[in-house]
């Protein structure tokens, strides 16, 4: 990636740092979309990827994202222009050009969409988005807790139906769009926060989509787990809480918040080496949570991944069996979401764990 592009060539790096910031999915999942984006910067030529503060302070700008379930994209994959068509109705209700976008959430499919998007449109991609990472609702962003509204915003599906919206409050969004969503096949295009650069100058995170791209870079340059952390830790972060073998996989029975969609389960690990610690890792559409012994050691909005030691590649989530070795990291968030605001939406009591997050003891 040469600065401020993006090209054919980091589509490997961004795909993979997007599965270390998402990996709740498997990599065959993307296989489309990695398809899709690599042939538009192919034909079209390298995307212009800049900070908000690049561009006027009046440029109009909206977030895109896939919405819905992941495997019902791979399942029910877009003709290639749901997301222009959303793009273009949020024009229309705005009465504003969209001449920027940007990620809302970069990470997984999210991550690779918006480059699509930019391409198709002739924009430039942000080097920003809403979230560092992936979080269950769509208010869940740090536009949200600056003050920008979600909405109006669009949702355009696969046969030309299309959903918009305008709501007072963010958190009604998602209630109101999930049965719209399942009627859409379980995925749309969305389209949303119409705003300004100079608004997601400060509103946003920046730099996560040229992170992501340094992150894959790291996992695609080595497959010693040693070195994949050491380097990880240069570029986000990285920690290894503990090493060990999964022992047991469990479905939990007990209830969660229905306003977040949850497949609750856990994973427990023990320990190699002379610690022998027990390490249980709470799962809802992510890993939730990590506890040592017992002692709440790391949890959202702290991004926990699992690492195949023996293969060197980030471990999706659907894919752990008993006896996999595994590191397991942790990634700290953007620091705006360890106020008490942000940790009341995405902390460990939001997923059900009534306890105060390790950053905030």
């Amino acid at each position: 990636m040469s600065d401020g592009q993006l090209t054919a060539a980091d589509v490997p790096a961004l795909t993979a740092g997007s599965m270390l910031y998402s990996p709740s999915l498997a990599p065959s999942s993307l296989e489309a979309t990695v398809a899709w984006l690599t042939d538009l910067l192919e034909r079209g030529g390298p995307l212009r990827l800049v900070p908000p503060r690049a561009l006027p302070p009046e440029v109009g700008c909206a977030a895109v994202c896939v919405i819905g379930s992941g495997a019902a994209l791979a399942d029910l994959p877009p003709t290639g222009d749901e997301f222009v068509s959303a793009v273009r109705e949020l024009e229309r209700l705005t009465g504003r050009p969209v001449a920027a976008v940007l990620p809302l959430s970069a990470a997984t499919v999210s991550a690779l969409v918006p480059a699509a998007v930019a391409c198709q449109l002739g924009v430039p991609l942000l080097d920003a988005d809403g979230m560092g990472r992936t979080f269950a609702l769509i208010h869940h962003t740090a536009m949200h807790l600056a003050g920008l509204p979600v909405t109006p915003l669009v949702v355009a599906g696969t046969t030309g139906e299309s959903i918009s919206l305008r709501v007072p409050d963010a958190w009604r969004a998602d209630a109101l769009l999930r049965s719209g969503i399942d009627a859409l096949g379980g995925w749309g295009a969305l389209a949303a926060y119409p705003s300004t650069a100079g608004e997601l100058a400060t509103a946003s995170l920046l730099g996560t989509v040229s992170r992501l791209v340094e992150a894959g870079r790291v996992l695609l340059g080595s497959r010693d787990p040693d070195t994949v952390v050491a380097r990880l830790a240069a570029v986000n972060g990285c920690r290894r809480v503990g090493r060990g073998r999964i022992v047991a996989l469990e479905h939990l029975s007990r209830p969660t918040d229905a306003t977040i969609p949850t497949h609750p389960s856990s994973v427990v690990v023990e320990q190699v080496g002379p610690d022998h610690r027990q390490l249980r890792l709470e799962l809802r559409s992510e890993v939730v949570a990590v506890f040592s012994d017992g002692s709440l050691t790391a949890a959202a909005p702290d991004l926990i991944s699992l690492l195949d030691v023996e293969r060197g590649v980030i471990a999706p989530l659907d894919s752990l069996w008993p006896g996999d070795l595994v590191d397991v990291l942790v990634i700290p968030a953007h620091p705006v979401w360890y106020s008490a605001e942000a940790l009341s939406m995405v902390g460990p009591v939001s997923h059900g764990i009534p306890l105060d997050h390790p950053r905030r003891r």
